[in-house]
Protein backbone atom coordinates (compact mmCIF):
# COMPACT_ATOMS: atom_id res chain seq x y z
CA UNK A 1 0.00 0.00 0.00
CA UNK A 2 1.24 3.48 -0.85
CA UNK A 3 0.35 6.64 1.07
CA UNK A 4 0.86 9.81 -0.94
CA UNK A 5 1.61 12.85 1.22
CA UNK A 6 -0.11 16.07 0.16
CA UNK A 7 -1.93 19.08 1.63
CA UNK A 8 -3.62 17.46 4.63
CA UNK A 9 -2.24 17.53 8.14
CA UNK A 10 0.34 14.99 9.24
CA UNK A 11 -2.02 13.14 11.57
CA UNK A 12 -4.37 12.32 8.68
CA UNK A 13 -1.52 10.48 6.99
CA UNK A 14 -0.46 8.82 10.24
CA UNK A 15 -3.98 7.40 10.51
CA UNK A 16 -3.83 6.20 6.90
CA UNK A 17 -0.50 4.45 7.48
CA UNK A 18 -1.63 2.79 10.72
CA UNK A 19 -4.79 1.60 8.97
CA UNK A 20 -2.65 0.30 6.12
CA UNK A 21 -0.50 -1.69 8.54
CA UNK A 22 -3.64 -3.42 9.82
CA UNK A 23 -4.35 -4.70 6.30
CA UNK A 24 -0.83 -5.30 4.96
CA UNK A 25 2.72 -5.92 6.16
CA UNK A 26 4.28 -3.08 4.16
CA UNK A 27 3.24 0.54 3.68
CA UNK A 28 5.22 2.96 1.51
CA UNK A 29 5.09 6.68 2.29
CA UNK A 30 5.61 8.78 -0.84
CA UNK A 31 6.05 12.54 -1.23
CA UNK A 32 7.47 15.07 -3.65
CA UNK A 33 8.93 18.53 -3.22
CA UNK A 34 7.87 20.47 -0.14
CA UNK A 35 5.95 17.50 1.24
CA UNK A 36 9.07 15.38 1.79
CA UNK A 37 9.59 16.93 5.23
CA UNK A 38 5.98 16.11 6.14
CA UNK A 39 6.54 12.50 4.99
CA UNK A 40 9.57 12.25 7.29
CA UNK A 41 7.48 13.68 10.14
CA UNK A 42 4.76 11.09 9.49
CA UNK A 43 7.32 8.27 9.50
CA UNK A 44 8.85 9.50 12.76
CA UNK A 45 5.45 9.88 14.46
CA UNK A 46 4.56 6.33 13.47
CA UNK A 47 7.91 4.96 14.56
CA UNK A 48 8.00 6.74 17.92
CA UNK A 49 4.35 6.80 19.03
CA UNK A 50 2.37 4.05 17.35
CA UNK A 51 4.39 1.18 15.93
CA UNK A 52 7.74 0.81 17.66
CA UNK A 53 8.39 -2.41 15.74
CA UNK A 54 7.90 -0.66 12.37
CA UNK A 55 10.96 -0.63 10.13
CA UNK A 56 11.70 2.72 8.50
Amino acid sequence: MDVLIGKKGAMAYVLAVVTGFNAENEVVIKARGRNISKAVDVAEIIRNRFLQEAKV
